[in-house]
């Protein structure tokens, strides 16, 4: 099955960068962002990345916060370096960041002979998230639009650059004519957000689990992720514009539960799911006492599956964790678990 094909009705597929609703509705978009995903599985599946990402998140989301930002733009120094430190690009930019040594400076990071503070997580982070700011309200304060996607588009391009394409292309990231590197960045944190987040919804059309070194990929032909034919305040403030944007994105908890899974449970198999309570979605209303069998993978010693109603229903257990974590299985009996039901609008 073609990754393409992962959801017949693209409305239905809601992805969401830094609580925007991306337009999924749009085929174009829709296309690209999956030919994206397919290229990045290459990205994610490294276990050096997955083991750094357990030690540099944390660090992210903690300054992120102080900062005010949303906690997607954690996904950034992914796709500027895959936390190499020393990474360095052939214009100069390096670190975690990808810094220029211009920009550096004016962010107040230090470059030496024999030192330079773009290799340092911390710092680096830091000076990353006051630019992002910076950025992001420059746009809101001269363009009136509190967009995330032109504000890491602007990471990539520069300031002055995206600007500049605001004023005579409109707003709208997912419609503008850039340089191809850009118009591929938004794009590329996207695709690994969603790898990250949602593997479970990926990994049956790849055919193998993404996140397992051991795993052999099976080859994928087809597609195009090039855009060589794309025809298409201050901070309190700024705060305020990305709560609105969120607001109408609530969740419910459903209660079920899972049989049993044996002990040699492989990536790929089907569990089942029991409903206690009634489920009802955008897509379609599932009963309580409603049963289904989905396919289920191990991803970091826990169990995902998809369930079947994309982005919208997630499994997670009863301490509102995502999975199941397997050495916390009933062996013996069910497993009690909840379904967040995402709803929107």
């Amino acid at each position: 099955m073609s990754i393409v094909s992962i959801c017949a009705n693209s409305q239905t597929h809601a992805v969401y960068f830094c609580g925007e609703r991306i337009p999924m509705s749009n085929d174009f978009v829709y296309n690209k962002l999956m030919n994206v995903i397919r290229r990045q599985v290459s990205v994610v599946n490294l276990p050096s990345l997955r083991e750094k990402t357990r030690s540099f998140f944390p660090i992210i989301e903690r300054y992120l916060r102080e900062h005010g930002l949303p906690q997607d733009l954690k996904y950034i120094p992914i796709v500027e370096s895959g936390f190499v430190a020393n990474a360095k690009s052939r214009v100069g930019a390096k670190g975690f960041w990808q810094f220029m040594p211009a920009t550096a400076g004016q962010y107040g990071l230090q470059i030496t002979d024999g030192f330079d503070e773009r290799e340092d997580i911390f710092k680096s982070t830091k000076a990353a998230c006051r630019l992002i700011r910076d950025y992001y309200n420059f746009i809101v304060k001269n363009r009136g639009v509190a967009s995330w996607s032109l504000t890491a588009a602007a990471y990539n391009y520069g300031i002055g650059n995206v600007n500049n394409a605001i004023k005579k292309q409109g707003t709208d990231y997912f419609n503008m004519q850039l340089n191809e590197e850009t118009s591929l960045y938004v794009y590329k944190i996207i695709a690994v957000k969603e790898l990250f987040e949602y593997p479970e919804i990926y990994m049956k059309n790849f055919g193998y689990n993404i996140f397992d070194a051991k795993a052999l990929p099976k080859p994928i032909k087809g597609g195009d992720d090039s855009d060589k034919d794309f025809q298409q305040v201050d901070l309190q403030q700024s705060e305020e514009l990305f709560k609105k944007e969120v607001a109408n994105v609530k969740y419910e908890y459903v209660l079920a539960y899972v049989d049993k899974i044996p002990k040699e449970f492989e990536d790929g198999g089907l569990i089942t799911i029991t409903l206690l309570e009634d489920l009802n979605t955008k897509i379609r209303f599932a009963g309580k006492g409603q049963s289904f069998s989905v396919p289920a993978w191990k991803v970091d010693g826990r169990i995902v599956a998809d369930i079947g109603f994309g982005h919208d229903v997630i499994l997670y257990d009863t301490d509102q964790e995502k999975g199941i974590d397997v050495d916390k299985l009933e062996r013996k009996k069910r497993t009690n678990v909840v379904l967040k039901n995402v709803l929107h609008e």
